[in-house]
Parts: structure tokens; C-alpha cells; sequence
């Protein structure tokens, strides 16, 4: 959990929902009170330790020991160690308005074809951006699904489907440079290297959907409290 960086993504998530919350316009008529029952609601959901120490007993019983010791062994690389950190540091920090700003200075300024190539070739060996997807279909899904017709909610649903997949690669590719913009493109290479061992590729994405896993559960259980706390109010 610490070598990968999980531990501290999951520590993280927490900080980065309430600045999500702080903003969400559902929450202007809350009360003092029912700000805290939402937030406590949350805070069960994004219990960092509590996951971790989860993850890491799903982990040791999946059978795969020679697999998790060769990726635990691999994580042990310096260069990993640096570049994990940073990304996580910049990740959790970041917000849609520096991703606009940054996207928009590629008109003058292209990334260099070496770094979209390493980044492309991260997401084939960590499965990122389909990871991505999944997680911004199924967060979508839950809040627009019941807001839909039942009539035409499967055609609707398969188009946006549709839509995420197609931009996920993209959105990726966006993140990750960002994330990555003030690593060394040698110590990059070196990250890449690592996770393009096939034990850090099975467990980047066992990692990755339960993180995954984390934020839907965190979003499905904020909207739910949501709909309770305006049902309790009426």
C-alpha cells in the first residue's frame, strides 16, 4: 500500500471530495447539522486506513503470491518510488481549471512526442484509461440513470457509454502529463519501465479499480444521503 502509493491516494480522496462538496450547489441549503451527517456519511466511505488494510488482506489471500512478491520487489526501485509520489502529490492536487490552462497552452507549446509516447504506453500497461472510464461511467450512470425515462434510458446510457470510452484515452493522456509535467523524461522512462513488468501491470489494476471501487461508493453513498437529508426536510 505504500510503495504503490495507494495508501496515500486513499488518504487523499477525503480532501479532494470535500473540495468537491465545498462547491456542489445541493449542499447551499443544508443545514449546520445536516452538513455533518452528509460529511460523516463520507468520511466512513473515504476511511483510507480502513480500505488499505482491506485491500491489502484481498491482496495477500488472492493466491498470486509469486505475482505480488515480484511487483512488491519491482515498487522497491528508486525512480519508482520518486516518480509514484509525485504523481499522487500532483494528481490529488489537481484541479479542472489548471487542466485548462495547461491543455491550452499545447497550442503553442505541443508536448514532446517522447512523453505522449511513454504516457500511451503507461496506459497499456496499467489499463488507465480504462479504468478511467469505468470510473466515470459508473458515477455518472447512478445519478443520471434514475433521472432518465425508462423508455429510452438503456439507448441513452449506451451512448454515454460510448462517449467516455471514446474520451478516455485523451483524458488520460491530459492528467497524466499533467501529473508528470515536472518529472525528468529519463526517470519517467524508468517509471514506465517498471510498470510494464507484468506483476505491476496485474496489480496496478487490481489497485486501481479498488480505488475505483472507493470513489463510486463514496459518490453513490453522498447522493443517497443527499436525497435522504431533502426527503427528511420536505
Amino acid at each position: 500500500m505504500d510503495l504503490s502509493g495507494t495508501r496515500e491516494t486513499l488518504e487523499g480522496l477525503g480532501k479532494s471530495l470535500d473540495r468537491e462538496v465545498a462547491s456542489d450547489p445541493r449542499l447551499a441549503k443544508l443545514s449546520k447539522g445536516q452538513r455533518a451527517e452528509l460529511m460523516k456519511v463520507l468520511n466512513d466511505a473515504l476511511d483510507g486506513r480502513r480500505i488499505a488494510t482491506e485491500l491489502t488482506s484481498a491482496l495477500a489471500a488472492s493466491g498470486d503470491k509469486e505475482r505480488l512478491a515480484a511487483a512488491v520487489t519491482a515498487m522497491h526501485d528508486p525512480v519508482y518510488l520518486k516518480v509514484t509520489h509525485r504523481v499522487v502529490v500532483e494528481s490529488l492536487n489537481t484541479t479542472p481549471q489548471a487542466l485548462v490552462a495547461y491543455a491550452k497552452g499545447f497550442q503553442k507549446h505541443p508536448p514532446d512526442p517522447g512523453r505522449v509516447q511513454l504516457i500511451q504506453r503507461l496506459d497499456t500497461a496499467t489499463a488507465g484509461s480504462r479504468i478511467l472510464a469505468d470510473t466515470r461511467y459508473e458515477m455518472v450512470s447512478k445519478t443520471l440513470g434514475g433521472m432518465l425515462a425508462e423508455a429510452d434510458r438503456e439507448a441513452k446510457l449506451a451512448k454515454l457509454r460510448e462517449q467516455i470510452d471514446a474520451n478516455a484515452p485523451n483524458e488520460f493522456l491530459l492528467l497524466t502529463l499533467y501529473a508528470c509535467r515536472k518529472i525528468d523524461l529519463k526517470d519517467l522512462e524508468g517509471y514506465v519501465h517498471t510498470q510494464e513488468n507484468e506483476p505491476m501491470g496485474w496489480l496496478a489494476r487490481q489497485l486501481g479499480y479498488a480505488v475505483q471501487r472507493t470513489m463510486v461508493d463514496a459518490r453513490t453513498r453522498m447522493t443517497d444521503k443527499l436525497v435522504d437529508l431533502a426527503a427528511r426536510s420536505q
